[in-house]
């Protein structure tokens, strides 16, 4: 896990989330920073813009049982989240499986914000594998992204 450390661009998700769809036409270009702080949980900085500002989420994805998995606790019953390192080769892509309950998405980061004709088609491969089909796929701008958090802008 030492080696996700870095940032990384969110370039395209799948999800039969319907509140997605919805706003397809609204989504924003998003990078994460990843780091590995006690070497074994990941700790996720999002950064993205919410009306116009910028605004940083920070999680944490504890380490489960087998090694790529990890676990998002939510604020309620039922609201963990399965976390699986699917694919990735570190230096320009990683896809990650989000299971949460019977629903799954699935997530494609990329070390730049675009990615190649490759990572592509096995992104859109691994969403095919767990039963999502390509009109689920979409895919974020690559450009307008937040370096950081404007003032006070931080959620926990």
């Amino acid at each position: 896990s030492m080696q996700l450390a870095g940032r990384w661009f969110l370039v395209g998700m799948a999800s039969r989330c319907s509140s997605l769809a919805e706003h397809s036409h609204r989504l924003q270009a998003t990078a994460v920073t990843l780091s590995v702080p006690d070497g074994h949980s990941l700790a996720i900085s999002t950064f993205r813009k919410l009306d116009g500002m910028c605004w940083e989420i920070q999680q944490r994805y504890l380490p489960a049982q087998a090694h790529g998995r990890f676990l998002l606790k939510g604020r309620g019953y039922g609201s963990k989240v399965d976390i699986v390192v699917a694919e990735t080769d570190h230096s320009s892509y990683t896809i990650l499986y989000y299971q949460k309950g019977r629903s799954i998405s699935v997530k494609l980061y990329g070390r730049t914000s675009q990615v190649s004709d490759a990572v592509l088609e096995k992104f859109e491969q691994r969403t095919r594998a767990v039963g999502l089909s390509e009109d689920m796929i979409y895919y974020f701008p690559i450009y307008g992204f937040c370096d950081s958090a404007d003032e006070f802008h931080v959620l926990n």
